[in-house]
């Protein structure tokens, strides 16, 4: 994955992690920082893309763990929150959202 991008992984279970990743570019990918640690991931992309993208979340159950790791700088560790339906936009373009929320130990 180029350093640019966003990979995902699944961080949860006895799954093999490498297994349960998702590269994406940057070029589909658009963030916004909510409250309360929320951070919500728009997905702009053809068809195609869009459908893989949307499979890989829609089987993340609520407040199960997934690593993001932005422009190679390392995992950060998020909750899953919850997923947006699939809207289309003009041409072949769809558009959907992931919400997830920052993981906080308490000490």
């Amino acid at each position: 994955m180029a350093e640019t991008g966003f990979v995902f992984r699944r961080s949860s279970g006895s799954r093999a992690k490498d297994k349960e990743m998702l590269g994406v570019s940057e070029e589909v990918v658009s963030l916004q920082n909510r409250r309360e640690n929320a951070l919500i991931i728009t997905f702009k992309a053809p068809e195609d893309e869009a459908m893989n993208i949307h499979q890989f979340f829609e089987n993340f159950d609520e407040l199960e763990p997934v690593l993001v790791d932005i422009a190679g700088a390392g995992d950060v560790e998020y909750y899953f929150r919850g997923i947006s339906p699939i809207n289309e936009l003009n041409g072949s373009d769809r558009e959907f959202s992931v919400t997830l929320q920052l993981r906080r130990e308490f000490v």
